[in-house]
């Protein structure tokens, strides 16, 4: 029998991968920045799996910084009630089957204006900050 995982649960799954592995880098000092982590199984991501509100989020973030309260209907305990953060470099991060992918918006933008509807990962490779390999 075969049991699919719920995609949102998988995805999860990568998130806290990547989140951990932040947390490592940031206490050698690397890493800084905005990131939205998106999935695949295959050997191509479409950019209609990001929302408006993501590329424009991670946009603004790159140029502007960020400023965020937590919400007070959340019942989980939180560390501060905001932040106020400067502007880093934003990245939309493709975590194809094999590797996390770490591509810059602007470059994600460049290619969607261009006309194309997503990317492979062949060209993901070239243009990719960085390419990680976590879990």
């Amino acid at each position: 029998m075969i049991i699919e995982m719920n995609p949102q649960k998988k995805e999860a799954k990568w998130q806290t991968i990547w989140n951990h592995y932040l947390r490592e880098k940031r206490k050698e000092g690397k890493m800084y920045g905005y990131y939205e982590l998106k999935q695949t199984i295959k050997n191509t991501f479409t950019f209609s799996k990001i929302e408006i509100h993501q590329y424009d989020g991670l946009q603004t973030t790159e140029k502007e910084g960020l400023v965020w309260k937590w919400s007070d209907d959340d019942r989980r305990e939180k560390p501060i009630d905001c932040a106020s953060l400067p502007p880093l470099p934003s990245y939309l991060v493709i975590k194809f089957p094999e590797a996390y992918y770490m591509i810059r918006i602007s470059d994600v933008v460049k290619l969607r204006e261009s006309g194309k509807l997503g990317i492979t990962i062949e060209e993901a490779s070239i243009i990719a900050e960085q390419i990680l390999v976590l879990g």
